[in-house]
């Protein structure tokens, strides 16, 4: 019986810290589509030059794609999740360890 409740406990603190992660990437997601809008919209009304408009959008995306690596992993094995699809399809399990990564 205490081994099932390690188990549970562990697998909350597993649940708790895919969740944080899941809102830090969402907090990063917006402040990267800000970033990209605003450059866009100041690059196409003339503020700034083009070519570092481009410059500006492929290291945002360049640094989406590092945060998006480093930090989409699972807490208990930190292998890789696959992919994000914009939070609509979410992985319940890690696809390399089986632990539960959403409380249903």
């Amino acid at each position: 019986m205490t081994k099932k409740f390690k188990e549970n406990v562990c697998e909350k603190a597993v649940v708790s810290e895919f969740e944080n992660r899941r809102s830090k990437l969402t907090r990063f997601a917006i402040i990267i589509g800000i970033i990209v809008g605003a450059t866009s919209l100041i690059a196409f009304q003339g503020g700034i030059p083009k070519t570092m408009a481009a410059t500006l959008m492929v290291i945002s995306f360049m640094w989406a794609l590092i945060v998006h690596v480093k930090i989409w992993r699972c807490p208990s094995c930190n292998g890789h999740l696959g992919r994000l699809y914009l939070g609509l399809k979410l992985p319940k399990f890690c696809p390399k360890c089986g632990i539960r990564l959403i409380e249903e």
